[in-house]
């Protein structure tokens, strides 16, 4: 497995690998195009606490999955925090490893630039909730509440 950047010419891959995810029921909202393009944009535009990456099956040079990483600074945590907003993993590549080789590739990639992970789940997706688990992720004991601007 490997990682790389999203790039401009990225653009349709990533559309396709946004509407996939959010046709899973991983979230509460359904796909947006104009969102996932204005996603998009920001990602290519080197925004200043937004990365976008692939994840690459090298042997067949194919996207395996995709993921949306932000961050925040922290106080309690005195330091930046690295938010994964989005993992998805093409049902193709599902159980070969790359959603943990990604984790751990996060871990790696972040290591002196932030304090913690952190992400959010669905409480009824208990398969992602096991795989987060098993790789140190715990329930905190906040509850996400959001309020639409």
């Amino acid at each position: 497995m490997t990682v790389r950047e999203i790039t401009p010419e990225d653009r349709e891959t990533f559309c396709k690998l946004c509407e996939d995810f959010y046709n899973t029921g991983a979230t509460k909202r359904g796909y947006d195009r104009d969102s996932a393009l204005l996603t998009f944009n920001q990602v290519i535009s080197k925004h200043e606490n937004l990365f976008g990456y692939f994840i690459v099956e090298p042997e067949l040079a194919a996207i395996a999955g995709y993921a949306l990483i932000t961050t925040y600074w922290c106080n309690e945590e005195a330091g930046n925090v690295i938010i994964l907003d989005e993992i998805y993993i093409d049902p193709l590549f599902r159980h070969h490893g790359f959603g943990i080789g990604f984790l751990n590739w996060l871990d790696k990639e972040f290591q002196g630039k932030a304090v913690s992970v952190t992400l959010e789940v669905l409480s009824t997706n208990l398969a992602a909730k096991e795989l987060y688990s098993k790789e140190g992720f715990e329930e905190d004991g906040f509850v996400t509440m959001s309020k639409k601007l």
